[in-house]
């Protein structure tokens, strides 16, 4: 949890130093002083601040929406539960499979991560 905390905050601290830099550049390009309407540095940091931190947050809500595709209401139709169990069975198998690759071929693959975030949840 501490790896992924560093993560965000870097995410996060390199959009606001983009949105700074973009102001400064402009700036420099434009032959201006640089430090000319401040208002702009913080209005180009601010909008870097919000985009860092909405990158930052894009994976939890991307497996948040995954997790939401595959409930199953119980009052669902038979069919549309036999097919996302078959869905749920074909993630079990490529689990199995990515077990018994041998240690140098083995990473972990995309569809346990999002299962590990699901079973949290």
């Amino acid at each position: 949890k501490q790896w992924y905390q560093r993560r965000v905050r870097g995410t996060v601290v390199w959009w606001t130093a983009a949105g700074f830099f973009s102001a400064t550049y402009s700036r420099a390009l434009m032959r201006l002083p640089l430090f000319y309407k401040p208002q702009l540095h913080a209005l180009c940091s601010g909008v870097g601040l919000f985009i860092g931190s909405y990158c930052s947050d894009t994976e939890d809500r991307f497996n948040k929406w995954l997790n939401h595709i595959y409930q199953v209401p119980e009052d669902a139709p038979l069919w549309i539960q036999r097919k996302l169990k078959s869905r749920v069975d074909k993630v079990d198998l490529l689990n199995k499979i990515a077990e018994e690759l041998p240690d140098e071929m083995k990473m972990t693959p995309y569809w346990e991560k999002r299962l590990e975030t699901a079973t949290k949840q």
